[in-house]
């Protein structure tokens, strides 16, 4: 069985049950009739649309449940699946909803039928926070974009989509005291949200938005300069990385612009929880950051609280006078989030799951939301290109969290992934979520003690088939058919295929700095608002399984036909030549031309190594099968 996330505790049993179509009794609620109106259609797309004429019975016992989900919700449910029935038991409807997510991926084929293995599950999630943070303003992410994303959330029984709504690039919040702040082309209305937030509802998800005040805020000043302080701002920002302004708190009218805007959130979003940022706010030197940011947050606080809602912001404002009802997002570091919880802080953990970071998926696996568990970064080869870069940040911010007095009592309310748009569109969020956010999904509602990180490799790969039978990522179809919009052949981009697989982006913020060292600001970045991301560095996934495929395989004769791809991708890089998206990669192809000659000496018993150079990186490109190769030819690993 390949479940994502494995469920707390479950009892397989001899037989399989046919199933094609369903006999459905207890689904008596508008939400559950459309819970197994999706299955069903899910059933058909994976199950590939078997026509057999086989029913099953649904049988649904549940409790109730409210309009909206919320933090704290039950979603316990028991599933039980024999001869021709399948029972589900939950005390409220989101565990239906969780059932039928378990229910979708139990669903294989035993010969041609599609079928369910007889089983008995009980399960309940390890954390109440099982969240996805998607930044919609350094590129546009569309509301369809979304909904999509709330579908496969629901699959991996995610249940938090926070919405970072502003930042210094753009306000995508169209509200009606200013609508002067939201971006005039990619802004979302009211109603538009309105309809996310019901379309998350019907699968057990919250929406949390997100504001970030005061910092961040270059986009609002640019309407309303006469509200900053800090270095003047004259248009919307088109750079990335931190900008030397913020929002006055001394301003009457930006306070009044902030509590009506928060207001009218509120409106819209009916969750408990709202977020206000509250992150790297800088001013030039000379104003006392520390006392003015102070007086803010406590302020913001007071705002939330008066319209209902308790205040969620990133672990900057963590200071004494800070009301504990804050919960605090802890982003720089397990040292953030300890440092909250000695406060008093309920937290919510994202450091270790930065999906924009491009680590690969058991790196972040390794890590808990609530203990010390963790990979030592820093000393993993894959990350040694930005190891300096790494270690920088963290001195930084284990200076920045000092100790905080206390009484303790915090609670870790569970874990929170975020992606971050700088090198994300539309077109590019799937594979950078999908490609690795199952691993986290399972690190947030599954036992501690599942850690067996080969069989979750295992069970990604099986995951990433499904989401390619649901069309919503294949990472080989998606390249072949970028590269031919880009103008090659079908039989280019399939000849290219041996080298695109073995690629991987460099990890960390390299792209975004320009190298391997945190600091570069301003002009110096190579990436901006309005760089185009339609090269192979943004098409391949972050983590190329196929490499860990090459690792794990010790059949001689399927390693030689791997040896004959690489050396044949050369000459496919040369024959199309004069292709922007093809020529950057030529370098990077001599060098896995160069791995296969080494390889094939291995394999005919010679001695063999990696050249330094393949380790490094070939501009923005890793070639993470080099180091593989080096352990191999180390060990002179035989093949059979």
């Amino acid at each position: 069985m390949n479940l994502m996330p494995l469920p707390r505790e479950m009892r397989p049993r001899d037989g399989h049950t046919p199933v094609a179509r369903l006999e459905t009794k207890g689904a008596d609620t508008p939400r559950l009739t459309a819970a197994v109106g999706r299955f069903e259609r899910r059933l058909a797309s994976i199950a590939g649309g078997d026509s057999a004429h086989h029913r099953v019975r649904l049988d649904i016992v549940s409790g109730p449940a409210s309009e909206h989900p919320a933090l704290g919700d039950d979603e316990r449910y028991r599933m039980d699946v024999s001869a021709g029935r399948i029972c589900i038991e939950a005390p409220a409807e989101w565990g239906v909803l969780r059932a039928l997510a378990t229910l979708a991926q139990l669903v294989c084929r035993n010969g041609q039928a599609p079928c369910v293995a007889h089983c008995e599950i009980d399960d309940a999630p390890r954390f109440a926070w099982r969240g996805l943070m998607i930044d919609t303003v350094r590129h546009s992410i569309s509301i369809g974009t979304l909904k999509r994303t709330l579908d496969v959330m629901e699959f991996y029984k995610l249940n938090v989509l926070h919405l970072h709504l502003s930042d210094d690039q753009g306000f995508r919040f169209l509200g009606d005291a200013y609508p002067e702040l939201a971006d005039p082309r990619d802004r979302y209305t009211a109603d538009e949200l309105r309809d996310l937030v019901r379309h998350a509802s019907a699968r057990g998800i919250r929406v949390v938005p997100e504001l970030d005040v005061p910092g961040h805020t270059s986009s609002w000043l640019a309407a309303h300069p006469e509200w900053g302080l800090g270095e003047p701002v004259s248009a919307v920002s088109r750079r990335f990385g931190v900008h030397a302004c913020c929002l006055d708190p001394g301003s009457r009218d930006a306070m009044r612009a902030v509590a009506t805007l928060f207001g009218e959130l509120a409106q819209v979003f009916p969750d408990t929880h709202a977020h206000f940022g509250g992150d790297e706010v800088t001013l030039p030197a000379g104003r006392d950051l520390r006392t003015m940011q102070a007086a803010f947050n406590t302020r913001m606080a007071d705002i939330l609280h008066g319209l209902g809602r308790t205040p969620v912001a990133w672990d900057e404002v963590i200071q004494p006078d800070l009301p504990r009802s804050v919960v605090i997002q802890s982003w720089r570091g397990a040292g953030a989030r300890d440092r909250a919880l000695r406060g008093g802080f309920d937290t919510v953990h994202s450091a270790p799951y930065y999906l924009d970071l491009m680590y690969p998926a058991d790196l972040h696996y390794a890590f808990d939301p609530a203990t010390d568990a963790g990979a030592d970064l820093a000393r993993d080869p894959r990350v040694a290109h930005v190891r300096d870069g790494v270690l920088a940040l963290s001195r930084t911010w284990s200076l920045e969290s000092g100790d905080m007095n206390g009484v303790g009592g915090g609670r870790v309310l569970g874990g929170e992934a975020c992606l971050w748009t700088e090198l994300v569109t539309d077109e590019l969020l799937d594979s950078r979520l999908w490609s690795r956010m199952p691993a986290i999904a399972e690190r947030f509602w599954s036992p501690a003690e599942v850690r067996d990180t080969g069989d979750m490799y295992r069970r990604l790969e099986a995951t990433h088939e499904t989401l390619g039978s649901l069309e919503v990522f294949d990472p080989a179809k998606g390249l072949r058919e970028r590269l031919m919009r880009s103008g090659l052949s079908r039989e280019d981009a399939h000849g290219l295929m041996p080298l695109l697989e073995m690629l991987e982006p460099v990890k960390w913020y390299a792209r975004l700095l320009g190298g391997s060292k945190p600091g570069a600001t301003g002009a110096e970045r190579p990436y901006d608002v309005d760089t185009p991301l339609d090269r192979v560095i943004d098409f391949i996934p972050p983590e190329s399984l196929a490499v860990r495929r090459v690792a794990d395989l010790h059949d001689a004769d399927r390693l030689r036909e791997i040896v004959d791809g690489w050396r044949n991708q050369r000459d496919q890089v040369v024959r199309c030549s004069g292709r922007a998206i093809v020529d950057e990669l030529a370098g990077i192809s001599t060098t896995l031309f160069v791995l296969a000659e080494q390889l094939d000496a291995h394999l005919c018993g010679r001695d063999a190594r990696v050249p330094d150079a393949a380790l490094e990186p070939h501009g923005e490109y890793v070639l993470p099968v080099a180091l593989h190769l080096a352990e191999r030819f180390s060990q002179r690993v035989g093949c059979t």
